[in-house]
């Protein structure tokens, strides 16, 4: 029986002083969450990023780039990541972004849904998987 593993997107994406995103710093600390959802650990994962606004400006969100990157992320940590994983963030660009992330993290084989709604989220991870 999987179990459900809530992470808000400040405790993973880092930013510098400058309000950039710390990619390299970032992408150590999702590795750090990696590491403690690898088997035998059985996790769904909730991400949890409506909070995301690394400078305190909601027109500078996360670029394509970026996003990439932590997918690359995601498939290095494969093992850790091959259960569901929920993106959960605001609409607008936001979603787009999450929408994005879904689309190349689906190409690559993992299992990721873009969600608005908490709600929607949580029935889509505690679904099972349908063989």
């Amino acid at each position: 029986m999987a179990e459900y593993r809530v992470i808000s997107g400040k405790d993973f994406i880092k930013a510098k002083p400058t309000g950039q995103i710390d990619l390299q710093e970032s992408k150590k600390v999702l590795a750090s969450i990696a590491s403690i959802t690898k088997p035998p650990a059985d996790y769904e994962i909730l991400l949890d990023i409506r909070d995301v606004n690394h400078n305190g400006n909601a027109k500078k969100l996360i670029n394509h780039f970026e996003i990439l990157e932590f997918v690359k992320e995601l498939v290095r940590n494969r093992s850790a990541f091959r259960n569901k994983i929920a993106v959960l963030s605001r609409d607008g660009r936001q979603l787009d972004n999450s929408r994005f992330m879904e689309l190349c993290a689906t190409n690559r084989g993992l299992n990721v849904k873009a969600f608005t709604s908490l709600e929607d989220s949580i029935q889509w991870l505690t679904t099972p998987i349908e063989a």
